[in-house]
């Protein structure tokens, strides 16, 4: 799941500015979303934040004898956010590769077609060049100089 800088540093629970700072050192990674404004993969502010995968400004307690609970509670919800995920990205790369199959077949058959065009126009162009040209009336043989000097 992406989202904004300022998404993320709600969730995290720090200033938009730490964020900032935190992708010019490359501690963070962002990517360009849709509109042309940075955004953050959910896991991967997790990976710095692991709390911010709950709600957004939602930065659990944590007392030091309850500490594992809380930081195993927040893997669970991040396992829950790649799961949600994967499933995403699973039904993505099944559309694609129906499209993928769809543009296959619709380029097979217009190959066929072109295939078949191909071979209509050679059997045409067969048919001219055995058909004799009956059009043209046949030229009288023009005799050599030799046979018009003697006369034969």
């Amino acid at each position: 799941m992406k989202i904004s800088i300022s998404e993320a540093a709600r969730r995290a629970g720090v200033r938009r500015q730490t964020i900032y700072r935190k992708l010019e050192a490359g501690r963070l990674s962002k990517e360009t979303g849709e509109d042309g404004n940075p955004v953050i993969d959910l896991a991967e502010l997790a990976r710095l934040y692991p709390y911010a995968v709950t709600a957004p400004g939602h930065k659990p307690e944590t007392p030091r004898t309850g500490e594992k609970e809380t930081e195993a509670a927040a893997l669970r919800e991040l396992v829950s956010v790649l799961k949600q995920d994967k499933e995403r990205l699973t039904a993505e790369l099944e559309r694609a590769r129906l499209d993928a199959r769809a543009d296959i077949e619709r380029e097979r058959g217009e190959r066929e077609r072109l295939l078949a065009m191909l071979e209509i126009a050679q059997r045409q162009l067969a048919d001219l060049r055995e058909k004799p040209k009956e059009d043209a009336p046949a030229s009288p043989r023009r005799r050599g100089w030799l046979a018009r000097l003697v006369g034969a």
